[in-house]
């Protein structure tokens, strides 16, 4: 594969991070996502499950859930058709996630993500959060309801 193809799908996954994730730009999902895109794990509870209108719906509830949304790409690594991004995710809890009530917290968590890109758009994605560093900021567990096991 030529580097320029390698950069071609690095830059679809940038521009999904500017435009809707620190854009928080709803508009521009049907630009970005391949109309038979497939989240492999089901996304914060199936969140972004249901087509492209599902895709829509899943990312205005989670812009409601963190309106000041920011993501960090820390390193992207392409290959062949799939693109590896290590983020940092950081927001202010303000509104219901993953069952959680708004807190008011401010959050920062990682996440891995693999997204397959297939002309142009994103056609898969396979990832990885640090659920329990964001539950424990969200104050869901607290450090005290961790047991050492020794």
């Amino acid at each position: 594969m030529q580097i320029s193809e390698l950069e071609k799908n690095k830059a679809v996954v940038m521009r999904y991070v500017n435009e809707i994730q620190n854009g928080h730009s709803i508009d521009a999902i049907e630009s970005v996502f391949a109309e038979n895109f497939v989240d492999h794990m089901a996304s914060s509870g199936g969140l972004f499950l249901g087509g492209m209108d599902g895709l829509k719906r899943g990312y205005a509830t989670f812009l409601n859930a963190f309106p000041d949304l920011h993501v960090t790409v820390e390193n992207l690594i392409a290959e062949g058709d799939k693109v590896v991004a290590f983020k940092t995710l950081r927001g202010t809890h303000r509104g219901t996630h993953l069952g959680i009530p708004a807190t008011g917290k401010s959050v920062e968590y990682q996440i891995i993500s693999i997204y397959g890109i297939k002309n142009g758009k994103m056609a898969e994605f396979w990832g990885l959060q640090d659920e329990f560093v964001l539950r424990q900021q969200l104050g869901v567990i607290k450090q005290d309801d961790i047991s050492d096991s020794d």
